[in-house]
């Protein structure tokens, strides 16, 4: 694992995702069918640049503490400034509201549990699998409100509820519940791992002082 050289290729692959919210708020600033498709190309080299940065680091054995925290760091911010350009109320169908706060809700709970569990063990916790796949389907609700698409088109209307937006939003937000859970979990038995061998470890050093054979005793 890396300890020095920050600017690793993986790593400035997650800063140019963010940079990547410049094109796409001006695209989506246009609120045009062809705003929105240009937005939607942008988002695409997004989640290319999600995918690349964390294949460079395994393959060119760049792994690195900045990388474990720059790439979901980078993540949030895109879901989540996308998700707010999108609940803009000059939209046809702006994203919803209550469903923008929960996921606002939800990175600042795992941001901060994270980072007590930095602090508490020197751990930095990473994204696991219920969290990357979380990630993926709010790109696809995000997707679908880019386009301003509401109902299944006909080729698909077999295989998916009539109301595209709402079916994803609701699948969005049981992965969200099932990702939180999952993180909560994690962060319990972290800290009670830490708490377990600061216990064991104060027992040590108690039972050390009492072994110990005093220099100066009476009958000395």
């Amino acid at each position: 694992m890396l300890k020095g050289k920050p600017l690793t290729p993986s790593n400035v692959l997650s800063i140019a995702r963010v940079l990547l919210l410049i094109p796409i708020f001006r695209s989506l600033s246009l609120n045009t069918p062809a705003g929105n498709a240009w937005a939607l190309l942008f988002m695409g080299l997004a989640v290319l640049s999600d995918f690349l940065d964390g294949f460079l680091a395994r393959r060119l054995g760049q792994i690195s503490d900045l990388g474990k925290v720059l790439d979901p760091v980078a993540d949030k911010i895109c879901i989540i400034s996308v998700a707010c350009f999108l609940a803009s109320t000059a939209r046809e169908n702006p994203f919803p509201l209550w469903f923008l706060i929960t996921i606002m809700a939800r990175e600042v709970l795992v941001v901060g549990f994270g980072y007590l569990i930095y602090r508490r063990c020197g751990i930095i916790s990473t994204s696991n699998i219920w969290g990357k796949t979380t990630s993926i389907v709010v790109a696809a609700l995000l997707i679908v409100y880019t386009l301003q698409i509401r109902h299944v088109p006909p080729g698909l209307a077999a295989w998916l509820p009539p109301k595209l937006d709402q079916f994803l939003l609701w699948l969005s937000a049981s992965f969200l519940l099932v990702s939180t859970l999952s993180y909560a979990r994690r962060f319990y038995l972290l800290l009670s791992s830490q708490r377990n061998a600061t216990y064991q470890s104060g027992i040590l050093r108690a039972g050390s002082k009492q072994t110990q054979v005093p220099q100066n005793g009476p009958g000395n």
